[in-house]
């Protein structure tokens, strides 16, 4: 007995909770509206008020002129003062429901999706890089994306549709209460059950969307591939389609499954739905009638009952889905509170960041995810090393050495899982991370062009007139004054045909130049170079090296390269294999200990030498 008690009591604490929590939610995303854009709340809040007192006015109307009809002698004046009231209200109504809907709604919605969408947009810049590799973490990300106005939107109409049904229920009930109390308790109750019944389908259905919402990920994932540029040649000369469609196919039966699934649990309740909602119809009509018949209702008090009753029961039916829409809402909502919520763990200190003197890493380890397992799952493990101003270090080793792991915990994309960085003596953490990366300058081994000009391209945003030297100075520098030649619009040529359709596709090399190019536009103290040149000729290659060379000369320059051509222009290299670093020296040093780096020189060399053959 006393197990039945707790077990009860533990049911109702979840129950508050979760009625907590529809409330916490809904207001939370309220406030956000009142915040970003307050002349929306009011607006709605007055439309509401309008259309409310207009429903509640046409009711009282249309009885009264029917109730009119029933007396004995009829005022033809009132009837027409009636109509005419009526009329005018409407007017006023319907006018500004269309100045509302037809216009300000459209423009403040847009207002309301920009405000949330850039703040989106900030919070995703400060999540951390390893957020991306959490899948649950960014599924979360995609439905705050995809929903966040859209429930913000659904909120503030709801709460509109609420004070707007308040206003006209209060005055239908009132009318109806007067025919026949009884027909206003009974549309009252089956609106309720009505209630219940979807708000149990909307839960199934919430379930549903949570559970497909991978499988439209991957949908969507292989639409881009198939409509992009990026990935057409592969597509046309590899088997990749017959995988992608496999993947496509499998994600669509997921989908399908899971439709089929919710399909069956809700099919009996949609029926039963139904059986309320027509007796609901047939049961107070029913009553009415025979209040007709036995001459207790007037035959303009039916009339003016029955118009009544409809309108009361889909205004009862309409604020009862609305209430249920909040805890719908509020699921959705949960999952933007979530991920606005999130607080990146790589976070700076107030330390502002001077020019670059020295950077130490002492016994640097690193795992992706999870990294209390085994030694094997260390990207990178126990590396020292100690890089001074005016260096060229070039790292080299095979693919899954660490080499680029390495990289992003320099630029603290991502914090070491043991060891310590230090930039002039001072540990990493305690700079100002934009202050930091401002001394930075790195071209990426998956480097991104992007839609925008040539110009904005190498400044990373908008290019003023002072710049326009500089960034053609920078394209001259990474080998692409030819190219640039041949723009008939240069610099303000728009790059990538997504926005234009006279935007410019450039192959492989030429893109990596424009990367390139970024490093030259600002004054950067390190320079790091993930792959500079894997898209280049041996030209182009050469001339981009000597550049380097004479540009970075008092800057300290860090370069992965699988050319290890290119490694004898570096003061030290460093030979990682396996998370470690395993031989450390010049290219002359290195050579000399005939050691794994001499191996691999050795091997690319004999291969070049057979190809220029």
């Amino acid at each position: 007995m006393k197990r039945k008690s707790s077990e009860k009591i533990k049911k109702e604490k979840k129950k508050r909770e979760k009625l907590s929590v529809v409330l916490k939610n809904n207001w939370l995303m309220l406030k956000k509206i009142a915040k970003m854009t307050p002349e929306y709340i009011f607006f709605t809040l007055l439309m509401s008020v309008i259309w409310g007192l207009g429903n509640a006015a046409s009711g009282y109307f249309t009885y009264a002129v029917l109730n009119e009809f029933d007396l004995p002698a009829p005022s033809f004046t009132k009837v027409v003062i009636y109509l005419a009231l009526m009329v005018t209200w409407l007017l006023i109504q319907n006018g500004t429901s269309a100045w509302y809907f037809e216009y300000y709604q459209t423009i403040v919605d847009k207002k309301l999706q920009h405000k949330m969408h850039s703040e989106l947009f900030a919070q995703a810049l400060a999540m951390d890089l390893a957020c991306y590799d959490d899948p649950k973490f960014y599924n979360d990300y995609v439905f705050a994306m995809d929903e966040s106005k859209n429930r913000a939107t659904q909120v503030m109409n709801d709460v509109g549709t609420v004070f707007r049904q308040l206003i006209t229920l209060s005055a239908l009930v009132a009318l109806l209460s007067q025919v026949d109390p009884l027909v206003a308790l009974l549309m009252g109750l089956s609106c309720l059950v009505s209630v219940i019944l979807s708000n149990i389908t909307n839960r199934f259905y919430f379930k549903k969307n949570e559970r497909t919402k991978p499988f439209h990920r991957k949908n969507s994932y292989i639409n881009r591939i198939y409509h992009l540029a990026d990935h057409s040649k592969e597509l046309r000369i590899g088997k990749a389609d017959e995988n992608l469609q496999t993947i496509y196919t499998e994600s669509v039966e997921g989908i399908v499954a899971e439709e089929v699934k919710v399909g069956k649990q809700t099919f009996l309740l949609a029926i039963a739905n139904d059986v309320v909602i027509y007796l609901a119809q047939f049961a107070p009509a029913l009553i009415l009638l025979f209040g007709l018949y036995d001459g207790s209702v007037k035959l303009g008090g039916y009339v003016a009952a029955l118009s009544l009753m409809w309108e009361l029961r889909w205004g009862i039916y309409e604020m009862m889905q609305t209430f249920i829409r909040f805890p719908e809402n509020a699921r959705y909502i949960g999952k933007y509170i979530h991920f606005m919520d999130y607080k990146p763990k790589i976070v700076g200190g107030d330390r502002k960041a001077e020019p670059m003197e020295t950077l130490e890493l002492r016994n640097l380890r690193f795992a992706y995810g999870n990294s209390e397992d085994t030694k094997a799952q260390y990207s990178l493990d126990g590396v020292s090393i100690t890089i001074r101003k005016g260096e060229k270090i070039a790292i080299v080793g095979y693919n899954g050495a660490g080499k680029t792991t390495l990289t992003k915990l320099l630029m603290r994309l991502y914090d070491p899982t043991d060891g310590e960085i230090l930039y002039n003596g001072h540990p990493l953490k305690e700079y100002d991370i934009p202050s930091l990366r401002s001394h930075i300058g790195a071209v990426f081994q998956d480097y991104k062009i992007f839609a925008a000009t040539v110009g904005e391209n190498v400044m990373g945003g908008a290019v003023s007139p002072e710049d326009r030297e500089t960034v053609i100075d920078a394209l001259g520098k990474s080998t692409f004054s030819d190219r640039l030649a041949g723009m008939e619009k240069g610099i303000d040529t728009a790059l990538t045909r997504e926005f234009s359709d006279e935007g410019v596709n450039l192959s492989g090399g030429e893109a990596q130049k424009v990367a390139i190019a970024r490093i030259f536009a600002r004054p950067y103290d390190l320079i790091i170079m993930d792959e500079p040149s894997s898209a280049l000729d041996p030209e182009a290659e050469y001339q981009l090296n000597h550049t380097l060379l004479s540009y970075a000369e008092d800057k300290t320059m860090i370069f992965i390269s699988h050319r290890l051509s290119t490694t004898r222009m570096a003061d030290r290299i460093l030979m990682f294999e396996k998370g470690r670093l395993i031989e450390e020296g010049s290219h002359e040093t290195l050579m000399e200990r005939n050691g794994k780096y001499a191996e691999m020189f050795r091997l690319q060399a004999e291969k070049y030498r057979i190809e220029t053959q």
